[in-house]
C-alpha cells in the first residue's frame, strides 16, 4: 500500500514538473472576421512559447466551424521565447449569413512527454458574413439580362420594319 502511494506521489511530481515547463501565449486576444458570401477573410494569430523548453503546439477551431477555416500551420514546435505566425483563413459556406462566434484553440504540450500534458488558450473569433455582394451581383446580372433582351427585341423590330 505504501509503495502504491509513493509511486503515485512520484508520478504526480514528474507530471507537474513536465507541465510547469510548458508555456503558451497568443496575440491578439480575439479575432474579428468580416466577409461576404462567396468570399474569404484572413487573420494572423501569433503563438508564443512562454515556457523554458521546446514545446509542441496545435491550433484548431470548434468542430462546428472546422470546414469554414483553413489553418496554416496547424501543428509546429517552438523553442523557448520563439513565436509563430499562424494564418487563419475564413471561407464560409454559401448558405451562411449573419454573425457567428466560435473559439480558436491554441494548445501546447511537451514533445518529450508521453502524456502530452500542457496548457491551452481559447481565442474568441467573431465572424460577420453578409450577402450584400451576392445581391449586388445578382441585381447587376438581372439588369444586364433585361437590357440585353430589350436591345435584341428592339434590334429585331428595326430590322423587320
Amino acid at each position: 500500500m505504501i509503495k502504491k502511494i509513493l509511486l503515485c506521489i512520484i508520478f504526480y511530481l514528474v507530471l507537474l514538473q513536465t507541465a510547469s515547463s510548458v508555456g503558451i501565449g497568443v496575440t491578439p486576444a480575439e479575432l474579428n472576421f468580416s466577409t461576404q458570401v462567396g468570399s474569404s477573410d484572413s487573420r494572423i494569430l501569433y503563438v508564443i512559447n512562454t515556457g523554458d523548453e521546446d514545446s509542441g503546439y496545435r491550433v484548431y477551431v470548434d468542430e462546428k466551424y472546422r470546414d469554414w477555416f483553413t489553418i496554416s500551420p496547424e501543428n509546429f514546435t517552438l523553442a523557448p521565447g520563439e513565436n509563430k505566425a499562424v494564418k487563419l483563413s475564413l471561407s464560409p459556406p454559401i448558405s451562411a449569413r449573419g454573425n457567428f462566434t466560435t473559439l480558436i484553440y491554441a494548445v501546447s504540450y511537451s514533445p518529450s512527454s508521453e502524456f502530452k500534458v500542457g496548457g491551452g488558450i481559447k481565442v474568441p473569433a467573431h465572424v460577420k458574413v453578409s450577402n450584400s455582394g451576392l445581391l449586388l451581383g445578382l441585381c447587376a446580372l438581372l439588369l444586364t439580362t433585361i437590357g440585353l433582351v430589350y436591345y435584341v427585341r428592339r434590334r429585331k423590330k428595326s430590322c423587320s420594319g
